[in-house]
């Protein structure tokens, strides 16, 4: 005799409920043990009066729900793999896809590493710092949104001379800023490098999206070198390079961008030129 009820058995209950039947005698029509009877209507009702078979399915359903274990839970060797990963600087997707590139009999999704870490993980175990964002909440999916850069007199990286992408000529820069996962002190590094020479110059600025600090590390590398060798710099189309018209009016310089992506709006065209 199963002690599980189903919808059809809570329906029954309710009806014999409301014919003032006593729970022994309930129990025997329903051929389960009145104890059973007695501790479903005191987990969702409280009160046979209130008893209801919708809310009491409801509540059941919630409860076999929050009991399901992840897999995390259920193998503790695989989750304090996965937190030493997670320490040595590894993202979720790096760590599944490791795991399943080895073979490894105990493999798991990124998607799972994330949902443990933001909805079944202890507080105290504060797991989402080791990520590489460490953002305390998640975002949601499809949340990003692309909006107009500020950037105007943008040329794109298709006019650029062939003599640039062919590298015959010293002076061609490129420039990106990078923000590393997870540094000392906070900020960023500005780089600039010489497509033909290969020469890198670096330079700390505070943050990676700034256009003054970028703008200023610019001009810090283009004056630490003779003219002839600052001809063309091209860049990315991030915010952080919103200043590049100053630079050209300053120092006599190209400037070029790379192509949007197609996902992203289309900007108007007095903003980029094509």
């Amino acid at each position: 005799m199963s002690n599980e009820l189903t919808l059809y058995d809570r329906q029954k209950l309710q009806y014999w409920l409301r014919t003032k039947q006593s729970l022994r005698a309930i129990a025997k029509i329903m051929r389960k043990n009145h104890s059973v009877v007695s501790r479903e209507i005191s987990r969702n009702s409280g009160n046979r009066k209130k008893y209801r078979a919708d809310v009491a399915q409801a509540l059941s359903d919630q409860r076999r729900h929050g009991r399901r274990r992840c897999k995390l839970d259920k193998y503790p060797e695989l989750k304090a793999n996965i937190v030493d990963r997670l320490k040595d600087d590894w993202s979720p997707e790096e760590i599944a896809g490791r795991l399943k590139a080895s073979f490894s009999v105990a493999t798991i999704s990124h998607e799972s590493i994330y949902q443990y870490v933001y909805e079944r993980a202890e507080k105290w175990e504060k797991l989402f710092l080791l990520l590489p964002q460490r953002r305390p909440r998640r975002r949601k999916r499809g949340g990003r949104k692309y909006r107009n850069l500020p950037i105007t007199g943008r040329i794109s990286i298709r006019h650029r001379p062939d003599i640039v992408n062919e590298r015959k000529r010293y002076g061609d820069w490129e420039s990106d800023n990078l923000e590393f996962k997870r540094t000392i002190t906070k900020g960023a590094v500005s780089v600039q490098c010489e497509r033909k020479a290969g020469l890198i110059r670096l330079h700390r600025i505070a943050q990676k999206k700034s256009s003054e600090d970028t703008y200023n590390a610019l001009v810090k590398t283009i004056e630490s070198l003779p003219g002839e060798l600052t001809k063309t710099i091209t860049f990315d189309n991030g915010s952080e390079n919103a200043k590049h018209g100053e630079l050209k009016e300053q120092f006599n310089l190209d400037t070029y961008f790379c192509k949007l992506q197609q996902t992203a709006p289309s900007l108007p065209a007095t903003q980029y030129l094509t």
